[in-house]
């Protein structure tokens, strides 16, 4: 690696030779090296980087075609590593494709229950927040889907937050196929529940989604911390500290 000692600073390529800086050392020349895009995609030799390719490349789409479907919830309860969480893990989905030859898997119902505990938001988790089970349920037949908690003391099952006086909870509904007729989430939340609150209380979200039986529904359940200030809640800490979590994935 060579390091330009004149005068002369340089940024891109010129023929064969790379000019950058570098922070530690300053401006900076290199050979450019690596196999040629050509030949990755005409040699034999690079069948299986061809096959590795497109199915990651199919597992970006089928990512990105979720995360916007499920905008409205992320929008505060998720992080910036989410998205590469998200490709990682569908991309086990499309591998586990039992009939397609390799390169051309794609996205099978059955297999979406691989997206199952995935957490939006590393820095929140779920269990964390909530110190008492919650119990999650979805009835594939009638569209019904539950969130409850019996007996939950906010004050004590609930962590705290600083500056937060409220906390409430969310269960969505998203069925999801990768095709374009694929529906929008349903959205409840529950009541705002103050966290000094010491008596027991039920805690009972039910939602129903009208969806196509023959697509994957995933069940998310997350939390999100406010503030009441003059009978206004607002969020706190542009939800860093929101969880959200596919909490089940139910099948066809």
């Amino acid at each position: 690696m060579a390091r330009v000692e004149s005068l002369i600073k340089l940024n891109g390529t010129i023929g064969d030779l790379s000019f950058y800086k570098s922070k530690s050392v300053g401006y900076q020349a290199r050979m450019k090296t690596g196999v040629s895009g050509d030949r990755i995609a005409n040699d034999p030799a690079f069948a299986r980087t061809r096959e590795n390719g497109s199915e990651f490349g199919r597992a970006q789409q089928e990512s990105k075609k979720l995360r916007d479907l499920l905008r409205d919830v992320l929008f505060e309860n998720s992080d910036n590593r989410f998205s590469t969480r998200l490709a990682s893990r569908m991309l086990k989905v499309i591998q586990m494709d039992p009939v397609s030859v390799r390169g051309e898997r794609v996205l099978v119902p059955q297999n979406m229950v691989l997206l199952n505990g995935l957490e939006c938001n590393q820095r929140a988790s779920l269990k964390n927040i909530t110190l008492k089970p919650l119990a999650v349920s979805f009835d594939n037949f009638s569209g019904e889907g539950f969130l409850t908690c019996e007996q939950l003391i906010p004050n004590l099952h609930i962590a705290k937050l600083s500056g937060a006086t409220h906390v409430q909870y969310t269960l969505v509904l998203q069925e999801f196929s990768g095709d374009e007729t694929d529906q929008r989430p349903v959205i409840q939340r529950s009541a705002y529940i103050m966290l000094g609150e010491m008596q027991p209380m039920d805690l009972d979200i039910a939602a129903t989604f009208a969806h196509d039986p023959d697509k994957s529904v995933l069940v998310l359940v997350g939390t999100g911390y406010y503030q009441l200030v003059n009978g206004a809640y607002y969020p706190l800490a542009n939800g860093q500290y929101n969880a959200l979590t596919i909490h089940q994935v139910v099948i066809p």
